[in-house]
């Protein structure tokens, strides 16, 4: 595999363990629509669907490297 392909799945698999670890459900997507899977936000995230913000303190620097 090439190296840059590396790098792109290493950036995917980080960023599913901060979606693991940090993520929560938009509370608004389970309202609008209750039946479909509600999109996992990060904090300060906003969701694409229905514009929601998710209102948590951004994550620091050392809680995005632990992961």
């Amino acid at each position: 595999m090439s190296e840059t392909g590396e790098i792109f799945n290493a950036m995917r698999d980080h960023k599913k363990a901060l979606r693991a670890k940090y993520g929560v459900n938009c509370p608004q997507c389970a309202i609008k629509r209750p039946k479909a899977h509600p999109s996992i936000l990060l904090p300060q995230q906003r969701c694409r669907v229905d514009g929601y913000r998710d209102p948590r303190p951004e994550l620091t620097d050392q809680q995005y490297q632990d992961v």
